[in-house]
């Protein structure tokens, strides 16, 4: 099942992001490098997240979500996920569209705060999006 390979991703980068929690405020502010790693591993958090909610709402319903913040309202609505963590979820995919296409002129304040503030709010999905997916397993 393709979402169990997408969970396995998330996993990985979430190991990432956790470390990366521990980088210094100063030291991220003065090391574009370390600017460059951080951003990847949320990039890869946040894109593992929005592959799964898709898998997810596409087995669910009928069509694919428009857009990527579109996909966690979805599973909100169809009460998969609390809908305030769709909300979360979605801002997050709103920030993925930032590190991707507006990375030139990245917040790095708000990259950080992100980084300390929303590990969370992907970990509360990881747990869903497992039990969604052993539950899919098990159907078959």
């Amino acid at each position: 099942m393709r979402i169990v390979t997408q969970l396995q991703a998330l996993d990985e980068a979430l190991r990432a992001w956790r470390r990366y929690r521990q980088i210094p405020q100063e030291t991220f502010r003065q090391e574009q490098d370390t600017q460059y790693m951080v951003c990847h591993a949320m990039l890869l958090a946040i894109q593992s997240s929005i592959d799964i909610a898709t898998g997810m709402a596409v087995t669910l319903t009928p069509r694919r979500p428009d857009t990527y913040r579109e996909t966690f309202h979805v599973l909100g609505k169809l009460q998969i996920i609390p809908e305030e963590l769709a909300g979360e979820l979605s801002r997050l995919a709103g920030f993925r569209n930032i590190l991707v296409h507006e990375y030139t002129g990245l917040d790095i304040g708000r990259v950080y705060r992100i980084l300390q503030d929303d590990l969370q709010t992907l970990d509360t999905f990881r747990k869903i999006a497992t039990e969604f997916a052993k539950g899919r397993r098990t159907e078959k």
